[in-house]
């Protein structure tokens, strides 16, 4: 039987990939390798939205994942790091975002399972990516006005959790999956070895409600004493 995350991490150091981003630029891709038909009616420039190329050049992607894979990289990670409606409405295309990360995780795991046949004494592994999106629920974009967020942590959380569920309903439907255990225990012990806290992002998702809460009360506590002082000011001072 297949060894589990758990197991192997106890027997040995295990190998993460390196970046996409930097491998990506390698291939020196075009605004059409980016669009492709499917997207040609798009507007504005997809170039750069590299998670988009699972499906429109899924071919660089593999490669990338199969060059870390003969490296030696006991684990890869799925192109899906701003797989995010947050993220990906800057390109107008968030209603792919549940698309490119079940792509995402097919190619990647294909690769794994293709390598682990080749050597099953060294299994290979796929990581869920997960990055940050480019609005923030701590801070306000609009400098005139300090208590304006564009972005609630409900919505956040609600981005994030559509992304968790099309990698996690990707991974149940391959194959051999009898072999793979309760993968929610499994992440949680693998984030307890800490190899996983470059972009698997559960520990930042399971404290960050805390967070942002503690600086929601805040900011009305601000404002709060901002409008009593406010109020006691004389009108012409209002």
């Amino acid at each position: 039987m297949k060894k589990t995350i758990s197991q192997v991490v106890s027997e040995r150091i295990l190998i993460l990939d390196g970046a996409m981003g930097t491998m990506i630029q390698q291939y020196n891709l075009k605004e059409e390798d980016f669009r492709g038909e499917r997207f040609a009616h798009i507007p504005g420039q997809l170039k750069g939205n590299n998670d988009l190329l699972c499906l429109t050049r899924p071919d660089v992607i593999q490669d990338i994942h199969r060059k870390y894979l003969e490296a030696g990289a006991d684990i890869i990670e799925t192109n899906t790091f701003s797989s995010t409606t947050v993220s990906m409405a800057d390109y107008h295309v968030e209603e792919y975002v549940r698309e490119m990360n079940l792509a995402a995780v097919k190619l990647a795991r294909d690769l794994a399972d293709e390598y682990t046949a080749k050597n099953p004494d060294k299994p290979r592994f796929v990581a869920g990516s997960v990055g940050p999106t480019n609005k923030t629920c701590s801070m306000s974009p609009d400098v005139n006005n300090p208590a304006y967020r564009a972005l609630s942590y409900d919505e956040l959380a609600a981005s994030y959790q559509q992304q968790m569920e099309a990698m996690l309903e990707r991974l149940k439907s391959v194959e051999n999956m009898e072999q793979m255990i309760n993968l929610e225990d499994e992440i949680a012990k693998a984030l307890g070895h800490g190899f996983l806290k470059g972009d698997f992002k559960y520990e930042y998702l399971m404290h960050m409600k805390e967070s942002v809460e503690q600086i929601e009360t805040e900011r009305r506590e601000v404002l709060e004493i901002g409008t009593a002082e406010k109020e006691k000011r004389p009108s012409r001072f209002r």
